[in-house]
């Protein structure tokens, strides 16, 4: 079904976004291959998202890249996996030098389809803060001068963009055209590229392009000669790549995220060869790089693909760092799971000149998401801001006004269209953990139609807590498009209802819970002052439990949590 949909957008457990297409400044964007309806295939192409997260990895929308050519914008997708089942090198996501353009490189090609062979067989996206997409630039994928895998691409927020891939170097070209340069003669084969942000000073100033290589000394800036030039001319003809500060060591840098700190600056590196996380930060001179710290992980760092980061105030006399990462979990081939993670790294700011000044976030402290089964989180990067207008065409946010709500013992869906093209029906999907999503209805399309169109459902059997829901509208000709997801709360904190009583001679706490639900859970007694006092295991019927928790207490205030996995209550209980 081709045609825009209405534009507002209520997330329920939580925030309510007001502009459909808009992306929130300060939000993050993550680029995503497949719908999660069927496994990424070997050797043939997925369709693609950009999928809206807050700060604190709250989902708010997707969007999804057009698969299909569109008056100008042509078709766009990407690769899977190879024919061995691995997923492929590709898929870096940048924003221009002024944050206000988010650039993506993938395939001319149609969802299902064979890796293009020809001279526009492939195709760079620019996003504006709008959410106005523009596809018309193209590159080579010719097997001989071609590109290869799309890995990313740079757009310099006027006209030019730099593009490199797999084979032959990084190419120059301008939004719109469909020829291109190759500036470099070294550079054959980067994991991404970057333009550094007009607050980095010293040796990596504004205006030079930054290329990390993945191999031994893989950070190149390609505007001077010169290691201590600045505001030189981005590079548009051939060009000598110089090494402007290398790296300490062999590492496999596939992105790189630099920050300025109170004149420092900081680098962050995501090596993917060896799951780990660098950190340099410029010597005192601001002329090269100072000594690394690596931290390793290898729970959370698997695979490591993408990282951005920015600084996130201040706490006490530390200067904060949020830093952002995606990870495959393995190469494809494994059970590995996609994923995207947030830590906070803290600086001491009166002594940021040494290195040993610098705390990182521990293990423990690393927030993390999971990709939805069957897609694969390839990219992260702030999103755009303050643009308008880079194409005419603009990125369907898919049921931008589905919603759900709680009534009485059902959930009711509602969601609305504005035109549909070949719309056969609307596959109504539900899920416990907004992962594994499972068909519970379908409502019928209405084909073809130039009018508004509401549609919906009752879910008549909603789960006990958290309840995701997602739709899949599905053309005549079998072909189907996945909608964003959204959340109704069933029940919980609403419907639970727990009764305390002290048991004699402060021996312990009587607990009845009237349940909506079977489910298990812990019920944790702590003191005021937040000592945990006593702990037990349960298990709830659906109706009146009882149940006592025996526990020497001393007169006072306690607190008592029962814990599920859909949700925590608390209730107080004083004992004299």
């Amino acid at each position: 079904m081709k045609g825009k949909l209405l534009t507002t957008f209520g997330f329920i457990l939580g925030a309510l976004y007001a502009s459909a297409q808009s992306f929130t400044p300060g939000n993050l964007a993550v680029y995503r291959y497949g719908n999660g309806t069927a496994a990424l295939g070997n050797s043939v192409t997925v369709p693609v998202f950009i999928d809206e997260y807050t700060p604190s990895l709250v989902l708010v929308k997707s969007r999804a890249i057009p698969s299909t050519d569109n008056g100008a914008n042509l078709k766009f997708t990407g690769l899977g996996r190879d024919g061995t089942s691995k997923y492929v090198d590709e898929g870096i996501s940048t924003l221009s030098q002024d944050g206000k353009y988010l650039t993506i490189f993938g395939y001319n090609q149609i969802v299902g389809g064979a890796v293009p062979s020809t001279s526009n067989g492939l195709v760079v996206g620019v996003i504006a803060a709008d959410g106005s997409f523009n596809s018309t630039t193209t590159l080579s994928n010719d097997p001989t001068t071609g590109m290869g895998s799309p890995r990313s691409a740079v757009f310099d927020g006027t006209a030019d963009i730099w593009a490199n891939g797999s084979q032959n170097g990084i190419q120059y070209t301008t939004l719109g055209a469909t020829t291109s340069t190759r500036i470099s003669t070294a550079q054959s084969a980067a994991k991404s590229l970057a333009i550094a942000k007009a607050s980095v000073s010293g040796t990596y100033s504004a205006n030079r392009l930054y290329v990390a290589n993945g191999g031994v000394n893989s950070l190149y800036s390609g505007t001077s000669k010169s290691e201590l030039a600045f505001a030189i001319p981005l590079p548009k003809t051939s060009t000598t790549f110089d090494i402007s500060a290398p790296f300490t060591s062999v590492i496999a840098a596939n992105q790189v995220a630099i920050v300025s700190i109170l004149g420092r600056t900081i680098i962050y590196v995501a090596d993917d060869a060896n799951s780990t996380i660098r950190r340099y930060y410029l010597s005192t001179d601001g002329s090269g790089l100072g000594t690394y710290t690596a931290f390793t992980d290898a729970t959370n760092f698997n695979n490591i693909k993408s990282i951005t980061a920015s600084v996130g105030g201040t706490s006490g006399s530390n200067t904060l760092v949020n830093v952002y990462a995606t990870t495959w979990g393995d190469n494809g081939t494994g059970a590995g799971t996609s994923k995207l993670l947030k830590f906070t790294d803290a600086y001491a700011t009166a002594t940021l000149t040494t290195n040993s000044s610098a705390t990182f976030a521990t293990s423990a402290s690393i927030t993390s998401i999971t990709a939805p089964t069957n897609t694969l989180f390839k990219s992260v990067s702030f999103v755009p801001s303050g643009s308008t207008a880079i194409g005419t065409a603009v990125l369907p946010v898919n049921l931008t006004s589905f919603n759900g709500k709680k009534s009485g013992d059902n959930v009711i869906l509602n969601w609305a269209t504005l035109s549909e093209q070949n719309n056969s029906y609307f596959d109504v999907l539900r899920s416990g953990n907004g992962k594994e999503f499972t068909s519970i209805g379908k409502v019928t399309g209405n084909g073809n139609s130039n009018s508004k169109i509401n549609y919906s459902f009752t879910d008549k059997s909603p789960e006990f807590g958290a309840n995701y829901y997602h739709l899949n509208q599905v053309d005549f000709n079998g072909k189907s498009t996945a909608s964003e997801t959204v959340a109704v709360n069933f029940g919980f904190a609403e419907d639970m209802v727990m009764l305390l009583s002290p048991l004699s001679d402060n021996t312990g706490v009587s607990i009845t819970v009237d349940s909506p639900a079977i489910i298990e859970g812990k019920v944790i007694i702590y003191s005021i002052s937040g000592q945990q006092s006593a702990a037990i295991e349960v298990k709830l019927e659906k109706g009146k439990n009882s149940f006592n928790i025996p526990a020497k207490l001393q007169p006072g205030v306690y607190v008592v949590n029962l814990n599920t996995a859909k949700g925590t209550i608390s209730q107080k209980i004083s004992l004299k």
